[in-house]
């Protein structure tokens, strides 16, 4: 029913090359890692768009195998190496989230990956110098956490509760729960508990189908995920600023019958010490309304800017403006977000912004931005309060020169 997560390992590859990867999956999987790879992980009458997204969001590091199949061929690999990179652009720079490997050593390597050192698979210590390259990641995540946890004095772990039923419809549900414990915060675990009922939300109305079943609808002839309503919620690792607790969801969906899988983002954030929701972002400004045009010019700007296609003036395209306009005009659509210590990062999904082959959206605007807007108590709680008077030497010197 429930197990411990351990840290997953994403091998990505173009079809033709599955032959050439498979044995790279075999040392890894022998070496003791978590390794998930398409045509090993996927089972029969499973989606396998979903589960490939899905894998991707639960995946640690992920190991790109390059050759001319996967340079030069449009379609899956090539979208999968855009969610890559989205995710790429939230880590550290130092961090080891992606690691080529370049099945054909003529091959140019995408520019997008330019300054990544790459390993070539027909190197003699290709497979140890991978499992270097996870392993130094692997234990620099694990420190990392551990220094958070012990300068925070908050301690977090998760577990994953798996429930499935076969029927017309059925259902499938896999939810990560973290547990938050503390004694600077004693109250932390009920934001961890307030969490888990949000999600338990999600597995009754799974549960529900076994009360509406449609025989007229499916039958136990179709492929089994076409006639099974699928949910998957994966947690990040959680960010901390100030007594301000922010965890991220991604949301992998599908629901029976549909012409296919889709995402959402769920975000959570808590001021710690009084332990309280920020159920709205709109909560932590002095003036709501004109807080939001704020948002909306800044978040706006920045989508319209995101090109979405190559280095080439010919391959270069970007999001419909229009499709942004309206999809940015309220608070609940600006409900996905997670503080951050220098900015509030936002999480758009998939056709909120954007059609859903472009995939989900990111932005983010720096507290520098938006200071003087957001109310006392939450600069305090966020240990922002210095950027105010940033702002303000920075405007006395800008004045000055003008």
């Amino acid at each position: 029913m429930q197990d411990q997560d351990t840290p997953q390992v994403f091998l990505s590859y173009a079809s033709p090359d599955q032959e050439r990867v498979i044995p790279f999956f075999e040392a890894l999987e022998k070496s003791g890692f978590n390794v998930w790879l398409d045509c090993k992980s996927i089972m029969a009458g499973q989606n396998w768009d979903f589960e490939i997204k899905k894998a991707i969001d639960k995946s640690n590091i992920i190991i790109s195998f390059l050759s001319e199949s996967s340079i030069n061929k449009r379609g899956y690999i090539q979208r999968e190496l855009k969610i890559v990179l989205d995710k790429l652009s939230e880590k550290l720079i130092d961090d080891i989230y992606i690691i080529p490997v370049k099945l054909d050593d003529h091959i140019q390597i995408p520019s997008q990956l330019k300054d990544i050192q790459c390993i070539s698979a027909n190197s003699n210590n290709c497979v140890s110098s991978i499992e270097e390259a996870i392993n130094f990641q692997l234990n620099k995540l694990g420190l990392a956490t551990q220094k958070t946890q012990r300068k925070e004095e908050l301690s977090w772990s998760f577990y994953t509760k798996k429930e499935q039923w076969d029927g017309l419809p059925g259902y499938e549900v896999e939810l990560q729960f973290i547990k938050l414990t503390s004694e600077k915060y004693p109250n932390i675990h009920e934001a961890s508990e307030y969490i888990q009922g949000e999600l338990l939300k999600n597995l009754f109305a799974c549960r529900s189908t076994e009360l509406d079943q449609s025989p007229e609808r499916f039958n136990y002839g179709q492929e089994k995920y076409r006639r099974t309503d699928t949910y998957d919620a994966h947690c990040s690792e959680p960010s901390i600023t100030g007594r301000v607790i922010s965890i991220q969801y991604a949301v992998h969906w599908y629901g029976a019958g549909a012409a296919h899988p889709n995402m959402h983002f769920c975000t959570y954030s808590f001021v710690m010490e009084p332990l309280i929701l920020i159920d709205s972002l709109e909560h932590i400004f002095i003036d709501p309304p004109d807080a939001l045009l704020k948002i909306q010019e800044l978040i706006r700007t920045q989508l319209k800017n995101t090109n979405l296609g190559g280095e080439d003036e010919d391959e270069q395209f970007y999001l419909d403006a229009d499709y942004i306009d309206r999809g940015t005009e309220k608070w609940s659509d600006f409900e996905s977000f997670v503080f951050k210590e220098k900015s509030i990062d936002f999480f758009f999904s998939p056709y909120q912004v954007a059609a859903y082959a472009c995939g989900p959206q990111f932005a983010e605007i720096t507290y520098f931005d938006i200071i003087e807007l957001i109310r006392p108590e939450y600069k305090s709680a966020l240990n922002i309060e210095h950027i105010t008077y940033q702002k303000m030497r920075a405007l006395k010197e800008y004045n000055l020169k003008v």
